[in-house]
């Protein structure tokens, strides 16, 4: 029997992990005296900019330990055992699982903050691409499936949708025979779960906070449960916060879900780091300096959602194009925090301690540019949302405090 363990790639730490991952596009500063069109397109490079965080190294090594437990039971008396109680199942003479899940795990956050990126390069980094091919006995092992958990919490759609994947990768007819022959979701699971034994590490399920969202949920969690137990795989569980509240609701999923939950950046030495990374890709014609005032806006419009630091630099410099102002300062961004974010700001929340720090330069920011209608609009858009957060947390009355900033408060009376 192969040494199976041998074809795993090197697990990657410390600076040999972080150069792997990190991925900054070629930026000549010479685009700066290119014309506009060439600049705007020129800017889009600014979305493959990922700069690993403490975040991207702990996926990563979740990633790579679970390819690697589930690497270790391929071929074993185990396995062999659970592959013959999955054919009883789909022969309908009864059922016993015998590996389990236990190395199934979940990773949990919010949106916008790179969880499907981290999770992306961690498994091209575990060897995701290729697959495995043993002769002794034969197997084509794929290190990882991806796929989305169904909107409508479809049981079917989504063992269907493994399949899929896996006659892709391998070149196998499983999805084509399971539809032909109308197989039931039982049948189903035992399909996969044997299909899974023989032929993938990990599986990673993306947006299960649709479980959350469906009455369906009930019936999708049951049967990911069912397939952790008899796969021996691991599965990663990926969705948003509220998924981590619905999943510890079943003691048998919670257990087999514990793992990685993320929340926004706080104001800290990466922040500023990733701000500074940004501001090095300028394609205006007056390329700005960075300053600690400017970073502290940026955190204060983007709550420390990355996606959403890269959306305001990008919106503010095709602004800065556009418009002929060519330079990234406070009155761009802050336009196109008013103009270009208005759908992401409910969305944005910012700690309180945080916020009191960065309110002062909010304030100072709407002074400065009060005679222009629409960043004052945008300052002061920032503004109320200082004071009515400040409101929520004190438990004071925020019609009392507006009107102390000086701003116009109509009140009706119903």
């Amino acid at each position: 029997m192969e040494n199976l363990m041998a074809r795993m790639p090197k697990m990657l730490m410390g600076q040999d992990l972080a150069k792997s991952m990190l991925l900054l596009p070629t930026y000549n500063p010479a685009i700066c005296k290119a014309d506009a069109g060439a600049r705007l397109m020129a800017l889009d490079a600014m979305t493959d900019i990922y700069v690993p965080s403490q975040m991207s190294y702990e996926i990563y090594s979740k990633i790579y330990m679970a390819m690697l437990h589930s690497l270790k039971k391929k071929q074993t008396k185990d396995a062999i055992q659970q592959g013959n109680q999955n054919h009883m199942r789909l022969q309908g003479l009864g059922y016993n699982s015998v590996l389990g899940g236990a190395d199934s795990f979940s990773v949990i956050g919010p949106s916008g903050i790179g969880k499907s990126t981290a999770i992306a390069k961690s498994i091209a980094l575990s060897g995701g691409d290729q697959i495995i091919t043993t002769e002794n006995p034969y197997a084509q092992i794929i290190p990882c499936i991806n796929v989305q958990c169904p909107h409508d919490c479809s049981v079917k759609g989504l063992l269907l949708a493994i399949l899929s994947q896996v006659d892709v990768l391998i070149g196998t007819r499983y999805e084509h025979l399971a539809v032909k022959d109308r197989a039931s979701i039982d049948n189903l699971i035992g399909t996969v779960s044997q299909v899974a034994l023989n032929n993938i590490l990990l599986i990673v399920i993306d947006e299960c906070q649709n479980i959350c969202r469906n009455k369906g949920g009930v019936n999708l969690v049951a049967s990911m449960t069912q397939l952790i137990n008899s796969s021996g795989v691991s599965i990663c569980l990926v969705g948003l916060p509220e998924t981590e509240l619905f999943l510890g609701k079943e003691m048998q999923l919670a257990r087999r879900s514990v793992g990685l939950s993320y929340s926004a950046l706080p104001y800290d030495e990466y922040f500023i780091q990733f701000c500074e990374t940004l501001f090095s890709y300028q394609y205006v014609t007056h390329p700005s300096k960075l300053t600690p005032e400017l970073i502290e806006l940026l955190y204060e419009c983007t709550g420390g959602i990355i996606a959403i630091v890269v959306s305001i630099i990008m919106e503010a410099q095709q602004i800065a194009i556009l418009t002929g102002k060519e330079e990234l300062n406070k009155e761009i961004i802050l336009m196109a925090y008013n103009k270009r974010l208005k759908n992401v700001q409910d969305f944005v929340q910012v700690k309180s301690n945080k916020r009191s720090q960065t309110s002062s330069i909010v304030n100072k920011n709407t002074a400065d540019i009060s005679q222009k209608s629409s960043v004052d609009e945008a300052g002061m858009d920032i503004l109320i949302a200082v004071i009515i957060d400040k409101a929520r947390s004190e438990g004071l009355d925020a019609v009392e405090l507006l009107k102390g900033q000086e701003i116009l408060i109509e009140e009706e009376n119903v």
